[in-house]
């Protein structure tokens, strides 16, 4: 697997580079489809005048509106759609506070699109307090920034179809909430394994086949939002971005602020339809460790224990060519990296009451379902609605830490008329624990000389009022409630912690729109 997939990367750029020949470019203007509940053409404030109003107009195939932690645009149609009679267009103004966006923003990000390059980032700060319940009270800061470069490779290489994406972020503060809460995995949405700058992307993304086939190549990460995502995950910044939090803990994939060698073939049979696959470098060793400059120790291929391979099909529409966006997709994962039993050592005794090494094992499959529904609108012809949405991640081998892994939410995209880009989140996630795991916790506490039972379920609510207070730039208070934290983490783990409280504010800046920059156009579904 070392030699194939090195191989194959190495010769990929040529390979691509030839067989675009036939292919298309992936337009990089026109009509940009929204997301699943949201609303894609940039508001422009009342304040603002009819010539920056003309500005924004036409930088409006680009932007992002949803935040770009992922980061993509997550475009559920694929390809831009030209607006039809079933489309559904922005009716009222965002009354902006204020705005960052300059003529000098917009000049030189026109410059550099004209050329073939477009600049992209973000920055979120997050401050956060655990007023009651879990293990400790207290409050933290955390930042999580990305700095990324697409190139067009069709205007700066004559090369149909291609395109380069690059980026890289950087984590710090305080970071785990668990330390808090006494929850391993209710923490902060974006909190990687450490501190620190990664890459988390670098690959050759190929249009063929006039656009009804596109191939990744190169460092990526299917855990950020890849496979198993949603454009409405980032929306909570508790514990919900890019992905389920089961998809986050059963794997051998690390954090999706890191990246590994992959590949990843996208077939789009239909404008609203597509399958995909990939198969990754399993590196357990970037959980453990940060991979720091670009190429770090990780970049070869001898940090490998297997390979992580999802494929996933679904339906997706949004508000170019469906007035009520849906999203449905069904996937399955295959990962055969090496991974620790939960409950025995390699005499096959408990661990917590032998000690000794934990058993090593291979191979876990895991299936997974997401369905997203705009249900509810106060006018057909706006973007504004009520969406459901739904995810279910069910263990089909193997005994990784969550047996199966349930999401259930509603998002109100614009509440109301005169803020049509604010919106409210509600979301409930439970994890049932695999039972080896629950025997281990249970073993641990009798060892310690407590006579409780550890808790087989952990659930997380998280309420919050997202405020677009600026192009680019949107203001995030919000609640969360966790049932039975999991102390996971803990060497000592307490018997009578049932349950903790997290409140925060969660700042986020996204460059683009917020300085007036195009961004190049990707395809992901």
């Amino acid at each position: 697997m070392k030699a194939s997939l090195a191989g194959a990367v190495s010769f990929l750029g040529p390979l691509l580079a030839a067989m675009a020949v036939q292919a298309q470019t992936v337009p990089t203007t026109g009509q940009q489809p929204a997301a699943t509940g949201t609303t894609q053409p940039v508001n422009v404030t009342v304040w603002q005048s009819r010539q920056h109003t003309a500005l924004q107009k036409e930088r409006a195939v680009t932007d992002p509106s949803m935040p770009g932690l992922v980061p993509s645009l997550f475009t559920p149609g694929g390809i831009p759609s030209k607006p039809t009679a079933n489309s559904a267009h922005s009716i009222a103004p965002q009354p902006y506070l204020f705005s960052l966006d300059t003529k000098g923003g917009d000049n030189v990000g026109k410059t550099m699109a004209r050329a073939g390059v477009y600049l992209t980032g973000w920055d979120a700060s997050e401050y956060s307090g655990v007023p009651a319940g879990g293990i400790n009270h207290g409050s933290f800061f955390n930042n999580f920034a990305g700095i990324g470069l697409d190139l067009d490779m069709q205007k700066l290489a004559h090369i149909p179809g291609a395109k380069i994406h690059f980026l890289a972020d950087d984590v710090a503060g305080q970071g785990h909430a668990g330390e808090f809460t006494g929850s391993n995995w209710g923490y902060v949405s974006y909190w990687g394994n450490h501190d620190g700058f990664q890459i988390r992307e670098f690959t050759w993304d190929q249009a063929l086949f006039k656009n009804k086939v596109f191939l990744l190549a190169g460092r990526s990460m299917p855990k950020g939002g890849e496979f198993d995502g949603s454009d409405l995950y980032c929306k909570f910044p508790t514990f919900m971005c890019s992905v389920p939090t089961t998809m986050t803990i059963n794997g051998s994939m690390p954090s999706f602020v890191t990246s590994s060698w992959g590949v990843r073939l996208l077939i789009k049979p239909t404008e609203k339809s597509y399958i995909k696959g990939g198969i990754w470098e399993a590196e357990p060793w970037l959980k453990a460790t940060n991979h720091n400059s670009w190429p770090g120790p990780d970049w070869g291929f001898d940090k490998s224990e297997g390979e992580f391979i999802p494929v996933e099909g679904g339906y997706r529409t949004n508000f170019s060519n469906d007035r009520f966006p849906r999203a449905y997709d069904i996937g399955f994962i295959y990962d055969d990296a090496k991974y620790s039993d939960p409950l025995y050592n390699t005499a096959g005794q408990p661990k917590a009451l032998f000690g000794g090494n934990a058993q090593s094992r291979r191979g876990r499959t895991q299936f997974y379902i997401q369905a997203q529904q705009m249900i509810w609108k106060p006018d057909a012809r706006d973007t504004r609605g009520l969406i459901l949405f739904g995810a279910a991640n069910i263990m089909t081998s193997g005994d990784a830490p969550v047996k199966d892994g349930f999401v259930l939410g509603v998002f109100d995209w614009g509440p109301f008329r005169a803020r049509p880009r604010d919106s409210v989140g509600l979301v409930v996630q439970t994890l049932r624990w695999d039972r080896r795991l629950v025997q281990d916790m249970n073993d641990t506490m009798q060892k310690q000389g407590h006579h409780n039972q550890w808790n087989g379920q952990e659930t997380m609510l998280e309420i919050n009022y997202g405020a677009n207070i600026a192009p680019g730039i949107t203001l995030t208070p919000y609640f969360q409630y966790i049932w039975n934290p999991d102390e996971l983490a803990m060497s000592r783990p307490q018997p009578d912690v049932h349950y903790a409280v997290q409140s925060g504010l969660l700042l986020n800046i996204q460059f683009n729109p917020a300085f007036g920059l195009p961004m190049l156009h990707r395809v992901r579904n």
